[in-house]
């Protein structure tokens, strides 16, 4: 089991989650006509994958002082998380456009609790997946220590 925590600060990101393949984006289900509501989360509880293909998010312009690697173009090998796996991080208020929840179009719309580097984008709304992607050049992978229980979720969403 794996946990993913910032890179500056070292506070943890996620629960223990396993890596599987990442499922596709449609074929199964489209978001406007989806059976219930919220659309469903894209990865299964307790689980990751890499993105092969982030640039479908607009990653925006960095913050001040700091270059982005990669342009807007979203980092390399995104880590795809369900939203309830995701803990010690806080909204990013001005990026959680949408209309029944963030989009996740407009940059990185979580921030490290610990120390404020934006480390993820939320999508969650009614035409998007649920799902959270850690931007992997501030998130680490570490082997999960000890016993660890399900997340608290996104505060604030």
């Amino acid at each position: 089991m794996t946990i993913f925590r910032c890179v500056h600060c070292k506070t943890e990101l996620t629960t223990a989650v396993r890596e599987v393949p990442i499922p596709p984006e449609s074929g199964t289900w489209a978001p406007y006509e989806a059976p219930v509501d919220p659309c469903p989360p894209r990865m299964a509880p307790g689980t990751y994958a890499h993105d092969p293909e982030p640039s479908r998010f607009s990653w925006g312009p960095p913050p001040k002082g700091l270059r982005r690697a990669g342009g807007r173009s979203g980092p390399a090998r995104a880590v795809v998380l369900s939203p309830g796996d995701i803990r010690g991080v806080e909204p990013i208020a001005a990026r959680r456009i949408g209309c029944c929840g963030p989009m996740g179009i407009d940059g990185p719309n979580l921030a490290c609790a610990g120390c404020g580097a934006e480390v993820a984008v939320e999508a969650a709304d009614c035409c998007t997946w649920q799902e959270i992607v850690l931007d992997s050049r501030f998130a680490e992978a570490v082997e999960a220590q000890g016993p660890h229980v399900s997340g608290r979720g996104v505060p604030g969403s």
